[in-house]
């Protein structure tokens, strides 16, 4: 069949779209972002010497997460449970305030911990991330469940926000969680949809290098970090930005000479890419989605389409966070995106922008 289409070159390509522009300038068609970097649209098979290959081998599943901002915990274990059951895989839980033993117990009454993926995030962890984890361990043996079986993360990020950071500290928190909580990340890289994917690779290499020199290995700690991505609404862009990271990332590893092993990325999304059209934000949560998982995510949370503008809702809340799982609901089950290692490998414009972004981003200083 697919001799019927004899194959046609880039040049021949190139000078039919040289026609269809009627003496414009080709030029016109290139794209230069905001970092300098120049996009062509048009990327063809001529332009590898061999048809790329995908990241991965495995399949591309993600875990479904649902973000809940505790104030109370009665109301968060409530909406908790709620998740849960409408198919949520993962919890979120954002802290103000450091929680007791009560409180804490209150929060993750009746869910099952070795089952789901146990996330905690905001000020509490930020301040104090060991607590979370003593919390977790008391809790955990009075549910005769072994913590080893429990999987999850702190979002603890200390360098970007303290000018002193107490790695003597940090290394025997790596140390602890090592056989206490294997699953478990503890450090989390934070970057927003503007942040150069430069400065992001700089600031996990700050965490490989100080803790290295508290005696810890490059793949002990590399093992306890995970990145954490605002994704923006440059479909093909956010795609190839994903793809990008976990290249550097290797390229990192491979600077320190420590194994090589793709990094756990955990997107969600910022609350500025939504507008007060809220329909428009469920459209626009969908094609973010494609961008993060196609990327590779690990971790998805999708951010509720009245988020930050819920007096203008019409429905209550339980249907924005209901809408906004089953948004990533039908890319697994519909789309079967889970299913296909590296969805987006093999688009030539895609592992293109991908390469462009990684070489741009690679710092000679790392």
């Amino acid at each position: 069949m697919l001799s019927e289409f004899p194959p046609v070159s880039k040049a021949e390509w190139l000078n039919q779209v040289a026609k269809d522009l009627k003496g414009r300038p080709m030029e016109e068609l290139l794209w230069t972002r905001a970092d300098g970097s120049v996009v062509t649209p048009f990327v063809h098979a001529d332009d590898f010497q061999q048809p790329p290959a995908s990241l991965e081998s495995t399949d591309n599943n993600w875990e479904i997460v649902e973000e809940i901002q505790v104030s109370d915990p009665v109301t968060a274990n409530r909406q908790a449970l709620e998740a849960l059951e409408g198919g949520a895989e993962s919890l979120c839980f954002v802290l103000h305030s450091t929680p007791d033993a009560a409180t804490f117990g209150q929060l993750l009454d009746g869910i099952y911990l070795d089952y789901i993926g146990l996330h905690f995030a905001g000020k509490a962890v930020d301040t104090n991330p060991g607590i979370f984890l003593a919390l977790l361990e008391s809790l955990a043996a009075q549910k005769g469940i072994s913590t080893t079986a429990l999987k999850g993360s702190l979002a603890y990020d200390p360098v970007p926000v303290s000018s002193v950071v107490d790695w003597r500290y940090l290394a025997e928190l790596i140390e602890y969680a090592r056989t206490k909580f294997p699953q478990f990340k503890l450090i989390r890289v934070a970057a927003s949809a503007d942040t150069n994917l430069k400065d992001t690779i700089l600031h996990a290499n700050t965490y490989l290098k100080n803790l290295s020199e508290k005696g810890l290995s490059v793949s002990e700690i590399s093992q306890t970090m995970e990145f954490s991505i605002a994704i923006g609404k440059s479909y093909f862009v956010e795609i190839a930005r994903i793809r990008a990271l976990k290249l550097l990332w290797l390229n990192l590893l491979q600077a320190w000479k420590a194994p090589l092993k793709y990094p756990s990325i955990a997107v969600q999304y910022q609350p500025e890419t939504y507008t007060d059209d809220l329909y428009t934000n469920m459209i626009r949560a969908t094609t973010m989605a494609m961008s993060a998982v196609q990327g590779g995510a690990a971790r998805l949370t999708v951010l509720p389409y009245d988020a930050g503008r819920e007096s203008q809702a019409k429905y209550p809340a339980t249907f924005s966070r209901r809408i906004a799982r089953n948004v990533q609901h039908l890319l697994k089950m519909e789309s079967a995106l889970d299913a296909v290692s590296d969805p987006a490998a093999g688009s030539y414009y895609i592992e293109t922008l991908t390469r462009q972004l990684a070489e741009s981003a690679w710092p000679t200083e790392a």
